[in-house]
């Protein structure tokens, strides 16, 4: 069988969720299958990593100026068509084979349109539809995302198969940089101060940064509590009224980016993710796997990978989530519980699980 891959995604040097989840489940699949054929298709150079991927793997690059997933791979599907092809984010090409297979992250533009510039809205509210609607099957990241499609788009349920995120400490692969960018953030974890309570994410509203740094600032006030708030992310829209937010709190701290989050996380007493809606919530796992304690929203599909495993706090009450933040830096035989808990929930987890999950959906069957 030939299984073409949009693969672009996963050529990314710096990823965020949707990125990283294509890097390690490209990697994943390439040791579970070494029979069927694969071409990715890749609009750029392909990254290192990918050109020593096993024989059974081939790369096609294909340069093309826009919509490059509806129109280059439609024509790419037209000339040299595949068996299968697997679509690793919302964009579906025009023309695709009977048997196509897209995986959809979430529908944050539809619960949270004001979050989003309007065009972006518009086009990927239309682009995530005609993936649903013309996919021969569909993969959701949790159940969550599964209701929100069956909902928001009247898709079939038995369209839909829920397979997870996988983790794996031994394959992540650190956000590229210049030496000098590597050295600078080097800089900003060592001089970072002894207690600190995190926040790893893009800065944007959605994510509930705004809400998260009143909240810390408040319970720094009321409980005269020793740690600092480091925030570790790219600037996504509207990022602006955050750094104007953290202006004149020198306890509230943007690292940027983060080439290595898990330098960040092995620091840290307090992983808090914050947000009005996640598709998956791939910081939990990161934070799992560091000995982190979290502490997140009780909204969308948090709670359901995170099981036990956190204190949870609705993301628009302010009491609640300093109750939350202050019970877990406070309570250690709490905060002890819940990195015990973390680990045990890692478990149910695995890039190789997720792999041979989606083998089953790109050979035709339901998980």
């Amino acid at each position: 069988m030939k299984i073409g891959i949009e693969a672009e995604r996963a050529n990314i040097d710096n990823p965020t969720g949707v990125e990283h989840y294509a890097q390690q489940l490209i990697l994943a699949i390439s040791k579970q299958d070494l029979e069927n054929e694969y071409v990715l298709y890749l609009r750029t150079k392909p990254s290192k990593w990918m050109e020593q991927l096993p024989k059974n793997f081939k790369i096609k690059v294909m340069p093309f100026p826009m919509f490059w997933t509806q129109l280059r791979i439609s024509w790419e599907m037209f000339v040299h068509p595949v068996d299968v092809l697997f679509i690793m984010a919302s964009a579906f090409p025009l023309v695709h084979p009977k048997n196509s297979v897209v995986t959809i992250h979430d529908l944050a533009w539809e619960f949270y349109p004001e979050t989003f510039k309007t065009f972006m809205r518009l086009y990927l509210r239309f682009s995530t539809w005609f993936a649903c609607k013309f996919a021969s099957s569909i993969i959701a990241v949790s159940e969550q995302t599964k209701k929100d499609i069956v909902k928001t788009y009247k898709i079939p349920a038995q369209k839909i198969s829920v397979i997870y995120h996988g983790f794996d400490l031994s394959t992540e692969m650190p956000a590229k940089a210049s030496e000098e960018k590597l050295l600078e953030e080097q800089e900003k974890v060592r001089t970072l101060p002894e207690k600190y309570i995190l926040y790893i994410s893009t800065l944007q509203p959605r994510k509930n940064v705004s809400g998260l740094i009143e909240a810390f600032i408040e319970l720094k006030k009321e409980k005269q509590i020793e740690h600092s708030l480091v925030l570790v992310g790219g600037k996504g829209w509207l990022y602006e009224s955050i750094m104007q937010q953290i202006k004149n709190h020198p306890e509230v701290i943007y690292c940027g980016y983060g080439y290595d989050r898990f330098k960040y996380l092995k620091k840290a007493d307090l992983l808090v993710q914050p947000s009005f809606y996640e598709g998956f919530g791939m910081s939990l796992l990161d934070a799992f796997a560091a000995g982190v304690p979290v502490a997140c929203s009780n909204i969308s599909s948090l709670p359901e990978i995170a099981g036990d495993a956190a204190i949870y706090f609705d993301p628009k009450n302010k009491q609640e989530m300093k109750s939350a933040i202050y019970a877990g830096i406070a309570d250690r035989a709490l905060h002890d519980l819940l990195k015990e808990k973390g680990t045990e929930r890692l478990k149910n987890f695995s890039w190789k699980k997720c792999a041979e999950q989606t083998l089953l959906v790109l050979k035709g069957k339901h998980v």
